[in-house]
This record gives C-alpha cells, sequence and structure tokens, in this order.
C-alpha cells in the first residue's frame, strides 16, 4: 500500500512537471512510458516498484526538458523524501539516467533487468504511429525542417552534435528510430518493437512516394 501511495504521489508530481509541454515529452508520453513498463515487467520480471517510479520520473532529469545542474541531485532528494531506502533511491536514479539515447552516447549502460525494462518502454514511445507523431511535433518545437532531400542522415554524431545540429524530421527516423529495433533488451519490447518498425518503414515509404508525387 505505501509503495502505491508514493506511485500516486509521483504521478501527480509529474503531471505538473510536465504540464504545457510542446515537444512530445508531455505528461500523457510519461504514461504510456508507465504502461509500457508495466507490461513488460509482467513478462520480463524486475522490481515492479522501481520499474514503475524510474518510467514516471525519467524524463524529469533530461537535459532537453530541465537545465538544471543539479536536477540528478534534486530527483535524489525528492525520492528521499519518501523514505525510500538508499539502496532503491540509487536504483531507480540509475534507470532514469540509462534511458536516455543520446544519439548513442549514453555512458549509462543498462545492468539490471530495471533499467533493462524502463529503458525499452521508453523507447517503444518513439516507434509506430505515436513515434511518428512525437517525431513532427518535436521537429516542429525545434523548428526543423521536415525533410530536404539534399541533406543526409548524420552518423558518428557527438551527443552535443545529436543534440543541436542542424536536422530534419524525416532524417531522424534514420538517426535514431529506424536503429531502436534492434536496441531493445526484452522479448516483450522485441515483440511490440516490430510492428512499429514495420510502421514507420511504410510510413516512409508512402511519405517518399507523396513527396515525388507517384502515390
Amino acid at each position: 500500500m505505501r509503495e502505491e501511495k508514493i506511485i500516486s504521489s509521483v504521478k501527480k508530481y509529474v503531471e505538473d512537471f510536465h504540464a504545457g509541454d510542446s515537444t512530445g515529452h508531455d505528461f500523457h508520453h510519461v504514461m504510456r512510458v508507465y504502461r509500457n513498463g508495466l507490461h513488460i515487467q509482467k513478462n520480463a520480471g524486475g522490481d515492479y516498484f522501481i520499474i514503475a517510479v524510474a518510467s514516471l520520473l525519467h524524463d524529469t532529469i533530461d537535459d532537453k526538458l530541465n537545465e538544471s545542474d543539479h536536477a540528478i541531485e534534486d530527483a535524489r532528494d525528492y525520492l528521499r523524501d519518501f523514505g525510500i531506502e538508499e539502496a532503491v533511491v540509487e536504483r531507480i536514479l540509475y534507470a532514469m539516467q540509462a534511458v536516455s539515447f543520446k544519439g548513442g552516447n549514453n555512458a549509462f549502460k543498462v545492468k539490471s533487468i530495471e533499467d533493462k525494462v524502463v529503458q525499452d518502454a521508453d523507447r517503444l514511445d518513439a516507434l509506430g504511429a505515436i513515434g511518428i507523431a512525437r517525431t513532427f511535433i518535436f521537429g516542429g518545437a525545434k523548428n526543423h525542417e521536415m525533410h530536404d532531400p539534399e541533406m543526409g542522415a548524420r552518423s558518428d554524431m557527438t551527443t552535443e552534435e545529436y543534440r543541436q545540429g542542424k536536422n530534419t524530421m524525416i532524417n531522424h527516423f534514420y538517426e535514431k528510430l529506424l536503429k531502436l529495433k534492434d536496441l531493445m533488451n526484452t522479448d516483450s519490447a522485441k515483440a511490440l518493437a516490430e510492428e512499429r518498425h514495420r510502421f514507420m518503414e511504410d510510413y516512409l515509404d508512402q511519405f517518399y512516394g507523396e513527396w515525388q508525387g507517384v502515390k
């Protein structure tokens, strides 16, 4: 019961944190990641509480959304205020930090099953119909061009280049989204990712056909 009360409080906290977001990292994204995590956990295992809380809080420390130099410590203090055991706090924080893609340069590699589940849960929301929608929402918020046939997808980027360099929304599929299927950790996520990946490939085929005026 105590864990459920904490989870309920965290939901209210992140709803306030993400209020007004226009980049595709809103409260609904957080709740989809949360539901993905719980779905995967049923088959993959792992500590339910750690997965639930890390899924809910994962974007509160993302530097795209929180520019504070103290974001991690703030999250640590927030969790400590619930009286959560220190070891559990650190496991939650690590899972949160292992989520981010960062152009494939995240220094926090998944270690535990909880890390794997939370990472998979977040990456699933970057795939399929919702992933496509979020790509264009984020690109619009960042004033990215939709498509430029002369601008190829980038590779071998630093995190800074991935985050700040000039880009198009369509190139984002090749720089991140189409890579995620093969980066899933759990069997449940792999199965879901397959269908979502195919949907994105079909979308791109339709997109290019319409761009060329042949579909």
